[in-house]
């Protein structure tokens, strides 16, 4: 079986903390910070990005996608994940999930804050995320 290791291009990284742009409400706040960026071994293209995805407030995310993929693992709070094949996933601390590659979803959260870590494969140049109209 072939073994799946990443090599570390900058080690860890400080907390870089940027607003992902997502249509969210007023009353949230969301903060991702990337904590690692590394390369799939044998390609050149290919990157792990790990990330913390902090949620402050009741949000609505804008339609979206990842283009390589998610997976995510919730820390604190609830998450109610809506895709074009599941109504509504609703999603506590300790459950973890996965998004296919170019699937869209919707993300919406309650009046409590939620912090989420998600590993996103990306080929390099790709953006990490994509608004849907």
């Amino acid at each position: 079986m072939r073994r799946l290791q990443s090599t570390i291009l900058i080690g860890l990284l400080p907390f870089f903390l940027a607003l992902e742009a997502l249509g969210q409400s007023s009353t949230e706040t969301r903060v991702f910070s990337e904590l690692q960026r590394g390369r799939v071994i044998d390609t050149d293209d290919l990157e792990v990005v790990m990330g913390l995805i902090e949620r402050s407030g009741k949000s609505v995310s804008a339609k979206h996608y990842h283009p390589g993929g998610e997976f995510g693992f919730v820390l604190e709070g609830a998450i109610t994940v809506s895709t074009g094949h599941e109504a509504h996933t609703t999603l506590k601390e300790g459950d973890s999930f996965y998004q296919p590659p170019g699937e869209w979803h919707l993300i919406s959260t309650g009046s409590e804050g939620t912090k989420t870590i998600v590993f996103r494969i990306l080929r390099k140049g790709q953006p990490i995320i994509v608004t849907v109209e």
